[in-house]
C-alpha cells in the first residue's frame, strides 16, 4: 500500500509520498530505536535451580545486593519458571517480582560491578569464603561470592552447586543458582 498526501491546494488530487522522504523517515526510526534498546537496562536471568535435582524453584525469594553496597538491596521473586530478572541501569538496580513488603528497587552505587545473592527460604548451594583458624569471626555477608556482572552479560555463569552433582548450562546473560530445600533439623531450628 502506497502513502498518500493531498496536493497543498487540491482536495480532490493525491500523490504518492515520495520513496525517499520514506526512507529517511525508517531510517530515523530505526536509528531510534537502536539507540533507545542501548539507553535502557541491562537485564540478567538469574535461574533458580534445585541443586538436587535440577528442577526450576518456583516459590523463592532471593537477596540481591551489589557488593560495594551491603545496606542497600532488593529482594526479588522467582516467576513461575523459577527465573529472577534483575534489571540493572546507571544508577538503579531492580526486580518485577516483589516479595512480601521487601523493596524491588535501588540505588546501584557507582563502580558497583558485581552481585551478591542469598536464598530467604532455601539454602543457597554456593561456596562460601572459608574462615581459617584463630582468625577473628567476620560478617557472614563479606564471605558470599559475588558474581561479576559483565561476566555474566557477556558469558553467562553457572555458580557453584555444593548440594548435589546437577550442573546446568548458562547461557550470555544468564547466573544459574542452585538452592535445596531447608532440612527438618533445619526448619526445626526456626
Amino acid at each position: 500500500m502506497t502513502n498518500l498526501v493531498p496536493f497543498p491546494n487540491s482536495k480532490s488530487r493525491i500523490r504518492p509520498l515520495p520513496s525517499r522522504t520514506f526512507a529517511r523517515v525508517l531510517l530515523i526510526l530505526g536509528v531510534l530505536t537502536f539507540l533507545g534498546q542501548t539507553v535502557h537496562a541491562e537485564d540478567i536471568r538469574i535461574r533458580v535451580l534445585n541443586g538436587r535435582n535440577g528442577k526450576p524453584v518456583t516459590n523463592e525469594c532471593l537477596n540481591v545486593w551489589m557488593p560495594s553496597s551491603m545496606g542497600a538491596h532488593i529482594v526479588a521473586g522467582t516467576n513461575k519458571e523459577g527465573v529472577v530478572v534483575l534489571h540493572l541501569a546507571a544508577n538503579e538496580f531492580a526486580t518485577d517480582i516483589a516479595c512480601a513488603d521487601w523493596p524491588i528497587r535501588s540505588s546501584r552505587p557507582s563502580g558497583a560491578d558485581a552481585i551478591t545473592l542469598l536464598s530467604d527460604s532455601h539454602v543457597a548451594c554456593q561456596e562460601y569464603g572459608k574462615i581459617a583458624p584463630g582468625e577473628p569471626q567476620i560478617d557472614p555477608l563479606t564471605r558470599v561470592p559475588s558474581y561479576p556482572i559483565r561476566k555474566i552479560l557477556e558469558s553467562g555463569i553457572s555458580a557453584a552447586n555444593t548440594c548435589g552433582k546437577f550442573r546446568a548450562e548458562a547461557k550470555p546473560g544468564e547466573l544459574v543458582f542452585y538452592v535445596r530445600p531447608l532440612s527438618f533439623l533445619e526448619r526445626w531450628r526456626l
